[in-house]
């Protein structure tokens, strides 16, 4: 899959699992659960030991698009474009991967904060700017507030992501929505397998519901 036909999935199903584990056992455990709620894109961060290890694991997937983030330089870029990785996606303005990745024919998600490092990462070539920590710059406001003077630019957010604020993420038009690696690890320890796709799968009706409305 290009990265052009990436971002038209990613437009359909829009939610995303961040999976920070600290053993690749518990990665591939959390990120194989979300899976099966019914989440079709997979972020594996690099602070997983043997990160591009799990992303090659779970590459060829039928039900998922692996990606890596926490990316940080051309070398971890490498690595898990190696890997099998679909999309690289960084915290930070890592403009310097934007090629290498094109390259490669797959998406690249730099992170922003502010309306200058949005547009640089936009017209740099990103096929999503990442907006983060979200929730702290001001979550669906402030993407409502960027979309006035950034209505070319393609959204994803995380950072502060749950039930009650997913739908009007989706409503104002944010393309990638995170579901935190905290909220998730933690869910998944503490209510197990079965209660924790339970949840994924609110996550997917909500999105689904909200496209709707669109």
């Amino acid at each position: 899959m290009n990265r052009a036909a990436l971002i038209t999935e990613m437009q359909r199903s829009r939610l995303v699992a961040v999976v920070r584990s600290k053993t690749p056992e518990d990665a591939l455990a959390l990120a194989q659960a979300a899976i099966d709620g019914g989440v079709k894109f997979v972020e594996i961060t690099f602070s997983v030991p043997g990160a591009p290890h799990v992303i090659k694991n779970l590459s060829g997937h039928p039900d998922a698009h692996v990606g890596a983030g926490t990316v940080l330089s051309k070398k971890q870029a490498e690595a898990t474009i190696g890997a099998g990785a679909k999309f690289i996606v960084s915290p930070t303005l890592e403009l310097d991967l934007i090629p290498m990745c094109h390259e490669a024919n797959i998406a690249c998600f730099p992170g922003a904060a502010t309306p200058t490092e949005i547009l640089t990462a936009a017209r740099a070539g990103a096929e999503l700017v990442k907006i983060f920590p979200a929730d702290l710059v001001g979550g669906v406001d402030f993407i409502r507030q960027m979309v006035g003077p950034f209505p070319e630019v393609r959204f994803m957010v995380s950072g502060g992501v749950n039930l009650s604020n997913v739908k009007d993420y989706v409503q104002v038009g944010v393309l990638g929505i995170c579901l935190g690696s905290a909220y998730l690890g933690s869910f998944l320890a503490q209510h197990g397998r079965e209660r924790f796709i339970e949840e994924m799968k609110k996550f997917t009706r909500a999105v689904n519901e909200a496209q709707m409305l669109r």
